[in-house]
Protein backbone atom coordinates (compact mmCIF):
# COMPACT_ATOMS: atom_id res chain seq x y z
CA UNK A 1 0.00 0.00 0.00
CA UNK A 2 1.33 3.46 -0.72
CA UNK A 3 2.19 5.73 2.01
CA UNK A 4 0.07 8.84 1.16
CA UNK A 5 -3.23 6.32 0.89
CA UNK A 6 -2.28 5.27 4.42
CA UNK A 7 -2.29 8.43 5.31
CA UNK A 8 -5.53 9.59 3.79
CA UNK A 9 -7.07 6.41 5.59
CA UNK A 10 -5.88 7.19 8.69
CA UNK A 11 -7.56 11.18 8.09
CA UNK A 12 -11.06 9.18 7.83
CA UNK A 13 -10.34 6.78 10.72
CA UNK A 14 -9.07 10.00 12.83
CA UNK A 15 -12.68 12.07 12.09
CA UNK A 16 -14.86 8.74 12.38
CA UNK A 17 -13.14 8.48 16.11
CA UNK A 18 -13.48 11.97 16.69
CA UNK A 19 -17.19 11.82 16.18
CA UNK A 20 -17.80 8.65 18.15
CA UNK A 21 -15.86 10.21 21.05
CA UNK A 22 -17.71 13.80 20.89
CA UNK A 23 -20.99 11.94 20.63
CA UNK A 24 -20.30 10.18 23.62
CA UNK A 25 -19.09 12.27 25.91
CA UNK A 26 -21.95 14.71 24.95
CA UNK A 27 -23.86 12.14 26.68
CA UNK A 28 -22.07 11.89 30.04
CA UNK A 29 -21.26 15.59 30.11
CA UNK A 30 -17.81 15.82 29.48
CA UNK A 31 -15.99 19.00 29.11
CA UNK A 32 -14.72 19.68 24.80
CA UNK A 33 -11.43 19.91 25.90
CA UNK A 34 -11.32 16.25 27.23
CA UNK A 35 -12.70 15.22 23.38
CA UNK A 36 -10.02 17.17 22.13
CA UNK A 37 -7.16 16.06 24.30
CA UNK A 38 -8.35 12.13 23.23
CA UNK A 39 -8.67 13.06 19.44
CA UNK A 40 -4.95 14.78 19.93
CA UNK A 41 -3.57 11.53 21.25
CA UNK A 42 -5.95 8.92 18.66
CA UNK A 43 -4.16 11.15 15.87
CA UNK A 44 -0.56 10.85 17.14
CA UNK A 45 -0.58 7.00 18.58
CA UNK A 46 -2.75 5.86 15.53
CA UNK A 47 -0.45 7.23 12.96
CA UNK A 48 2.14 5.69 15.16
CA UNK A 49 0.66 2.19 15.06
CA UNK A 50 -0.36 2.49 11.25
CA UNK A 51 3.22 3.13 10.33
CA UNK A 52 4.59 0.46 12.49
CA UNK A 53 2.06 -2.57 12.20
CA UNK A 54 1.45 -1.32 8.30
CA UNK A 55 4.17 -1.87 5.72
CA UNK A 56 4.36 0.43 3.04
CA UNK A 57 5.40 0.21 -0.48
CA UNK A 58 7.60 2.94 -2.30
CA UNK A 59 9.30 1.35 -4.78
CA UNK A 60 12.27 3.56 -6.93
CA UNK A 61 10.23 4.27 -10.49
CA UNK A 62 11.37 5.57 -13.56
CA UNK A 63 12.22 9.30 -13.87
CA UNK A 64 9.54 10.25 -16.95
CA UNK A 65 7.38 8.22 -14.95
CA UNK A 66 7.73 9.86 -11.86
CA UNK A 67 6.89 13.58 -13.70
CA UNK A 68 3.93 11.63 -15.77
CA UNK A 69 2.80 10.77 -12.36
CA UNK A 70 2.66 13.90 -10.76
CA UNK A 71 1.83 16.10 -13.80
CA UNK A 72 -1.25 13.78 -13.57
CA UNK A 73 -2.17 14.21 -10.03
CA UNK A 74 -1.32 18.06 -9.77
CA UNK A 75 -3.24 18.52 -12.93
CA UNK A 76 -6.42 16.43 -11.60
CA UNK A 77 -6.73 18.57 -8.29
CA UNK A 78 -6.69 21.75 -10.16
CA UNK A 79 -9.67 20.59 -12.10
CA UNK A 80 -11.39 19.28 -9.49
CA UNK A 81 -11.26 22.66 -7.08
CA UNK A 82 -11.78 24.74 -10.16
CA UNK A 83 -14.82 23.00 -11.07
CA UNK A 84 -16.46 22.96 -7.30
CA UNK A 85 -15.55 26.70 -7.64
CA UNK A 86 -18.59 26.77 -9.98
CA UNK A 87 -20.73 24.30 -8.82
CA UNK A 88 -20.86 24.59 -5.08
CA UNK A 89 -23.67 25.92 -3.43
CA UNK A 90 -22.92 27.76 -0.21
CA UNK A 91 -25.40 25.99 1.52
CA UNK A 92 -25.37 22.55 -0.10
CA UNK A 93 -28.44 21.01 -1.19
CA UNK A 94 -32.00 19.90 0.55
CA UNK A 95 -30.26 17.40 2.86
CA UNK A 96 -27.60 19.32 4.19
CA UNK A 97 -29.52 22.29 5.36
CA UNK A 98 -32.43 20.08 6.40
CA UNK A 99 -30.76 17.21 8.19
CA UNK A 100 -26.90 17.11 8.71
CA UNK A 101 -25.97 20.52 8.96
CA UNK A 102 -28.91 20.86 11.10
CA UNK A 103 -28.06 17.93 12.98
CA UNK A 104 -25.05 19.25 13.45
CA UNK A 105 -26.14 22.20 15.24
CA UNK A 106 -27.96 20.43 18.45
CA UNK A 107 -24.52 18.35 18.67
CA UNK A 108 -23.20 21.67 18.91
CA UNK A 109 -24.38 22.55 22.33
CA UNK A 110 -24.00 20.49 25.40
CA UNK A 111 -27.25 21.46 26.94
CA UNK A 112 -29.65 21.10 23.83
CA UNK A 113 -28.30 18.07 22.25
CA UNK A 114 -30.76 15.64 23.25
CA UNK A 115 -33.56 17.48 21.19
CA UNK A 116 -32.28 16.05 18.33
CA UNK A 117 -34.20 13.12 19.08
CA UNK A 118 -37.14 14.85 19.39
CA UNK A 119 -37.66 15.93 15.81
CA UNK A 120 -40.09 14.98 13.42
CA UNK A 121 -39.17 11.86 11.19
CA UNK A 122 -39.02 14.31 8.21
CA UNK A 123 -36.11 15.49 9.83
CA UNK A 124 -34.63 12.05 10.46
CA UNK A 125 -33.45 11.86 13.81
CA UNK A 126 -32.69 8.43 13.17
CA UNK A 127 -29.51 9.31 11.15
CA UNK A 128 -26.15 8.10 12.14
CA UNK A 129 -23.95 10.82 13.35
CA UNK A 130 -20.36 10.52 11.97
CA UNK A 131 -21.01 13.77 9.60
CA UNK A 132 -22.87 15.70 12.04
CA UNK A 133 -20.48 15.29 15.10
CA UNK A 134 -17.29 15.71 12.96
CA UNK A 135 -18.87 19.02 11.79
CA UNK A 136 -19.78 20.14 15.53
CA UNK A 137 -17.02 19.05 16.72
CA UNK A 138 -14.44 21.08 14.20
CA UNK A 139 -17.07 23.84 14.84
CA UNK A 140 -16.46 24.14 17.87
CA UNK A 141 -12.50 23.30 18.37
CA UNK A 142 -12.67 26.48 15.40
CA UNK A 143 -15.54 28.74 16.88
CA UNK A 144 -17.33 29.34 13.44
CA UNK A 145 -20.92 28.79 12.98
CA UNK A 146 -21.23 29.20 9.54
CA UNK A 147 -21.11 26.79 6.45
CA UNK A 148 -16.76 27.02 5.90
CA UNK A 149 -16.51 23.22 8.02
CA UNK A 150 -19.34 21.50 6.38
CA UNK A 151 -17.48 22.92 2.50
CA UNK A 152 -14.33 22.25 3.57
CA UNK A 153 -15.50 18.36 4.56
CA UNK A 154 -17.54 18.28 1.36
CA UNK A 155 -14.03 19.52 -0.85
CA UNK A 156 -11.67 17.25 1.35
CA UNK A 157 -14.05 14.18 0.36
CA UNK A 158 -14.88 14.94 -3.06
CA UNK A 159 -10.87 15.31 -3.80
CA UNK A 160 -9.78 12.40 -1.57
CA UNK A 161 -11.80 10.09 -3.61
CA UNK A 162 -10.15 10.32 -6.51
CA UNK A 163 -6.85 11.12 -5.42
CA UNK A 164 -6.88 7.47 -3.76
CA UNK A 165 -8.12 5.66 -6.14
CA UNK A 166 -5.26 7.15 -8.53
CA UNK A 167 -2.37 6.78 -5.92
CA UNK A 168 -4.12 2.72 -4.77
CA UNK A 169 -3.60 2.51 -9.24
CA UNK A 170 -0.68 4.48 -10.77
CA UNK A 171 2.16 2.16 -9.95
CA UNK A 172 0.29 -0.66 -11.39
CA UNK A 173 -0.78 0.92 -14.42
CA UNK A 174 -0.45 4.32 -14.53
CA UNK A 175 -2.81 4.93 -18.00
CA UNK A 176 -5.62 3.17 -16.40
CA UNK A 177 -4.76 5.19 -13.38
CA UNK A 178 -4.81 8.12 -14.93
CA UNK A 179 -8.04 8.07 -16.99
CA UNK A 180 -10.36 7.04 -13.97
CA UNK A 181 -8.58 9.67 -12.26
CA UNK A 182 -9.55 12.42 -14.70
CA UNK A 183 -13.35 11.03 -15.61
CA UNK A 184 -13.84 11.30 -11.72
CA UNK A 185 -12.47 15.40 -11.49
CA UNK A 186 -13.95 16.13 -14.96
CA UNK A 187 -17.43 14.70 -13.96
CA UNK A 188 -19.84 17.22 -12.94
CA UNK A 189 -22.36 15.68 -11.45
CA UNK A 190 -19.85 13.44 -9.48
CA UNK A 191 -18.35 17.33 -8.46
CA UNK A 192 -21.76 18.85 -7.81
CA UNK A 193 -23.18 15.83 -5.46
CA UNK A 194 -19.63 16.04 -3.71
CA UNK A 195 -19.90 19.70 -2.99
CA UNK A 196 -23.59 19.04 -2.06
CA UNK A 197 -22.30 18.10 1.74
CA UNK A 198 -24.58 15.20 2.12
CA UNK A 199 -23.11 11.49 3.75
CA UNK A 200 -23.50 9.40 0.37
CA UNK A 201 -20.06 10.70 -0.86
CA UNK A 202 -18.46 10.33 2.62
CA UNK A 203 -20.09 7.04 2.81
CA UNK A 204 -18.80 6.05 -0.61
CA UNK A 205 -15.11 7.11 0.35
CA UNK A 206 -15.41 4.92 3.68
CA UNK A 207 -16.31 1.77 1.45
CA UNK A 208 -13.90 2.45 -1.45
CA UNK A 209 -11.08 2.85 1.37
CA UNK A 210 -12.44 -0.85 2.78
CA UNK A 211 -11.71 -2.14 -0.91
CA UNK A 212 -8.31 -0.71 -0.81
CA UNK A 213 -7.30 -1.95 1.95
CA UNK A 214 -8.68 -5.37 1.31
CA UNK A 215 -6.16 -5.92 -1.83
CA UNK A 216 -3.05 -5.92 0.76
CA UNK A 217 -5.18 -8.05 3.65
CA UNK A 218 -3.67 -11.47 2.64
CA UNK A 219 -0.64 -10.34 3.27
CA UNK A 220 -0.70 -7.84 6.26
CA UNK A 221 -3.09 -9.14 9.26
CA UNK A 222 -2.58 -5.87 11.16
CA UNK A 223 -4.93 -4.47 7.89
CA UNK A 224 -7.63 -6.71 8.78
CA UNK A 225 -8.20 -3.88 11.61
CA UNK A 226 -8.33 -1.29 9.71
CA UNK A 227 -10.79 -2.61 7.48
CA UNK A 228 -13.57 -2.91 10.96
CA UNK A 229 -12.78 0.46 11.53
CA UNK A 230 -14.04 1.72 8.33
CA UNK A 231 -16.84 -0.77 7.88
CA UNK A 232 -17.90 0.08 11.20
CA UNK A 233 -17.42 4.15 10.06
CA UNK A 234 -19.49 3.16 7.19
CA UNK A 235 -22.63 2.23 9.50
CA UNK A 236 -21.51 5.30 11.98
CA UNK A 237 -22.30 7.52 8.68
CA UNK A 238 -25.72 6.15 7.46
CA UNK A 239 -27.98 3.53 7.96
CA UNK A 240 -27.04 2.20 4.23
CA UNK A 241 -23.70 1.38 5.56
CA UNK A 242 -24.92 -1.35 7.79
CA UNK A 243 -26.25 -3.11 4.45
CA UNK A 244 -22.74 -2.00 2.56
CA UNK A 245 -21.21 -3.35 5.83
CA UNK A 246 -22.94 -6.70 6.11
CA UNK A 247 -22.30 -8.11 2.59
CA UNK A 248 -18.75 -6.91 2.63
CA UNK A 249 -17.99 -8.97 5.49
CA UNK A 250 -20.22 -11.89 4.61
CA UNK A 251 -18.17 -12.41 1.41
CA UNK A 252 -14.66 -11.65 3.26
CA UNK A 253 -15.29 -13.58 5.85
CA UNK A 254 -12.47 -15.84 5.23
CA UNK A 255 -10.06 -13.48 4.92
CA UNK A 256 -11.44 -11.13 7.74
CA UNK A 257 -11.82 -13.91 10.74
CA UNK A 258 -9.48 -17.17 9.78
CA UNK A 259 -6.41 -17.54 11.52
CA UNK A 260 -6.66 -15.62 14.65
CA UNK A 261 -7.52 -12.65 12.29
CA UNK A 262 -11.04 -11.85 13.96
CA UNK A 263 -9.10 -10.46 16.70
CA UNK A 264 -7.95 -8.09 14.53
CA UNK A 265 -11.49 -7.22 13.05
CA UNK A 266 -12.96 -6.93 16.19
CA UNK A 267 -10.68 -4.60 17.61
CA UNK A 268 -11.41 -2.67 14.79
CA UNK A 269 -14.86 -2.41 14.78
CA UNK A 270 -15.77 -2.58 18.53
CA UNK A 271 -15.95 1.13 19.15
CA UNK A 272 -17.88 2.03 15.84
CA UNK A 273 -20.45 -0.62 16.70
CA UNK A 274 -20.78 0.21 20.43
CA UNK A 275 -21.47 4.15 19.45
CA UNK A 276 -24.00 3.37 16.85
CA UNK A 277 -25.98 1.04 19.41
CA UNK A 278 -25.85 3.70 22.15
CA UNK A 279 -27.16 6.27 19.29
CA UNK A 280 -29.64 3.88 18.02
CA UNK A 281 -30.85 3.32 21.80
CA UNK A 282 -31.78 7.20 22.18
CA UNK A 283 -32.80 7.53 18.48
CA UNK A 284 -36.54 6.94 17.43
CA UNK A 285 -36.77 3.92 14.91
CA UNK A 286 -35.95 4.25 11.50
CA UNK A 287 -38.52 5.46 9.30
CA UNK A 288 -38.65 2.93 6.46
CA UNK A 289 -38.78 0.30 9.27
CA UNK A 290 -41.44 1.63 11.26
CA UNK A 291 -43.77 2.44 8.05
CA UNK A 292 -43.37 -1.69 7.37
CA UNK A 293 -46.65 -2.96 7.66
CA UNK A 294 -48.80 -6.21 6.27
CA UNK A 295 -49.25 -4.53 2.85
CA UNK A 296 -45.66 -3.65 2.24
CA UNK A 297 -45.34 -7.54 1.98
CA UNK A 298 -47.52 -7.66 -1.29
CA UNK A 299 -45.11 -5.33 -2.96
CA UNK A 300 -42.31 -8.33 -3.45
CA UNK A 301 -45.03 -9.05 -5.96
CA UNK A 302 -46.02 -6.29 -7.89
CA UNK A 303 -44.45 -6.43 -11.01
CA UNK A 304 -45.05 -2.59 -11.63
CA UNK A 305 -42.83 -1.88 -8.65
CA UNK A 306 -39.86 -3.95 -10.29
CA UNK A 307 -40.97 -2.27 -13.56
CA UNK A 308 -40.28 1.36 -12.02
CA UNK A 309 -37.24 0.56 -10.38
CA UNK A 310 -35.38 -1.11 -12.65
CA UNK A 311 -36.43 2.19 -15.26
CA UNK A 312 -35.04 4.40 -12.85
CA UNK A 313 -31.84 2.54 -12.36
CA UNK A 314 -31.13 2.55 -16.02
CA UNK A 315 -31.74 5.95 -16.42
CA UNK A 316 -29.17 6.59 -13.71
CA UNK A 317 -26.93 4.52 -15.36
CA UNK A 318 -27.62 6.33 -18.76
CA UNK A 319 -27.06 9.49 -17.58
CA UNK A 320 -25.22 10.30 -14.35
CA UNK A 321 -23.15 7.09 -14.17
CA UNK A 322 -22.05 6.26 -17.69
CA UNK A 323 -18.30 5.62 -16.95
CA UNK A 324 -19.87 2.68 -14.73
CA UNK A 325 -21.82 1.54 -17.02
CA UNK A 326 -19.22 1.30 -19.96
CA UNK A 327 -17.15 -0.31 -17.55
CA UNK A 328 -19.08 -2.60 -16.38
CA UNK A 329 -19.83 -3.93 -20.00
CA UNK A 330 -16.14 -3.92 -21.06
CA UNK A 331 -15.80 -6.28 -17.67
CA UNK A 332 -18.75 -8.36 -18.77
CA UNK A 333 -16.68 -8.90 -22.09
CA UNK A 334 -13.29 -9.20 -19.67
CA UNK A 335 -15.46 -12.42 -17.82
CA UNK A 336 -16.86 -13.96 -21.48
CA UNK A 337 -13.58 -13.99 -23.16
CA UNK A 338 -11.57 -15.10 -20.23
CA UNK A 339 -14.50 -17.99 -19.22
CA UNK A 340 -14.65 -16.53 -15.57
CA UNK A 341 -17.00 -15.47 -13.13
CA UNK A 342 -16.83 -11.99 -11.69
CA UNK A 343 -14.58 -11.22 -8.82
CA UNK A 344 -15.68 -11.38 -5.37
CA UNK A 345 -15.30 -7.50 -5.10
CA UNK A 346 -17.71 -7.20 -8.09
CA UNK A 347 -19.99 -9.70 -6.65
CA UNK A 348 -20.15 -7.53 -3.56
CA UNK A 349 -20.95 -4.23 -5.26
CA UNK A 350 -23.94 -6.13 -7.25
CA UNK A 351 -25.00 -7.97 -4.20
CA UNK A 352 -25.08 -3.99 -2.65
CA UNK A 353 -26.99 -2.74 -5.73
CA UNK A 354 -29.98 -5.62 -5.44
CA UNK A 355 -30.27 -4.35 -1.90
CA UNK A 356 -30.88 -1.10 -2.63
CA UNK A 357 -33.10 -2.50 -5.51
CA UNK A 358 -35.24 -4.04 -2.99
CA UNK A 359 -35.15 -1.58 -0.43
CA UNK A 360 -37.04 0.55 -3.26
CA UNK A 361 -39.41 -2.56 -3.55
CA UNK A 362 -40.49 -2.66 -0.06
CA UNK A 363 -40.10 0.72 0.87
CA UNK A 364 -43.59 1.97 2.35
CA UNK A 365 -43.21 5.73 0.85
CA UNK A 366 -44.24 6.56 -2.61
CA UNK A 367 -42.79 4.72 -4.71
CA UNK A 368 -42.22 7.27 -7.12
CA UNK A 369 -41.14 9.91 -4.78
CA UNK A 370 -38.22 8.07 -3.18
CA UNK A 371 -37.04 7.51 -6.31
CA UNK A 372 -36.68 10.59 -7.67
CA UNK A 373 -35.54 11.78 -4.71
CA UNK A 374 -32.66 9.80 -3.65
CA UNK A 375 -31.53 6.74 -6.25
CA UNK A 376 -28.88 9.19 -7.56
CA UNK A 377 -27.74 10.02 -4.07
CA UNK A 378 -27.46 6.18 -3.14
CA UNK A 379 -25.81 4.89 -6.22
CA UNK A 380 -23.52 7.49 -5.56
CA UNK A 381 -22.31 5.50 -2.13
CA UNK A 382 -21.27 2.89 -4.30
CA UNK A 383 -19.93 4.43 -7.49
CA UNK A 384 -15.97 5.14 -6.23
CA UNK A 385 -15.83 1.15 -5.39
CA UNK A 386 -17.24 0.58 -8.60
CA UNK A 387 -14.53 2.67 -10.17
CA UNK A 388 -12.17 1.41 -8.31
CA UNK A 389 -12.85 -2.06 -8.98
CA UNK A 390 -13.07 -1.74 -11.87
CA UNK A 391 -10.09 -0.10 -12.78
CA UNK A 392 -8.14 -2.44 -10.74
CA UNK A 393 -9.20 -5.62 -13.17
CA UNK A 394 -8.55 -3.50 -16.26
CA UNK A 395 -4.98 -2.71 -14.81
CA UNK A 396 -3.73 -6.37 -16.11
CA UNK A 397 -3.82 -4.29 -19.38
CA UNK A 398 -0.43 -4.06 -20.96
CA UNK A 399 0.02 -0.13 -21.67
CA UNK A 400 3.57 0.48 -20.94
CA UNK A 401 5.09 3.59 -20.21
CA UNK A 402 8.78 4.32 -21.28
CA UNK A 403 11.36 4.56 -18.29
CA UNK A 404 8.99 2.73 -15.82
CA UNK A 405 11.59 0.82 -13.98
Amino acid sequence: MQKNVLQIIWVSLLLGFVSMVYFLLLIVHVPFIVTLLLAVAAGYFGYRSLNKNISTVDAPLGKSYVVWSYVILIVGVFLVTNKGYYLEQKYGYWDAWWIWNYHARFLQSSEYWKQLFSMSSESHPDYPLYLPSVIAFLRRLTGTDNAIVPFTFSYFITLMIPVGIYLSLYRKNLPIAALVFFLLVTDEFYIDRGFAQYADLPLGFLFLCAFICLEVSERQAAIVAVIGALLGCCMWMKNEGIMLSAFFILFNARTLFAQGRWKYFIAGIALPVLTLVIFKNLAPATDLIEGQNAKTGGYLSDASRYKLVWQYLGDNFNHNFIPIKIGLIIYTVFCFVERKLPGRNMLILLCCLAGYFFVYIMTPKSLEWHLQTSMDRVLMQLMPSFMYVLALRFCSLKISINDSH
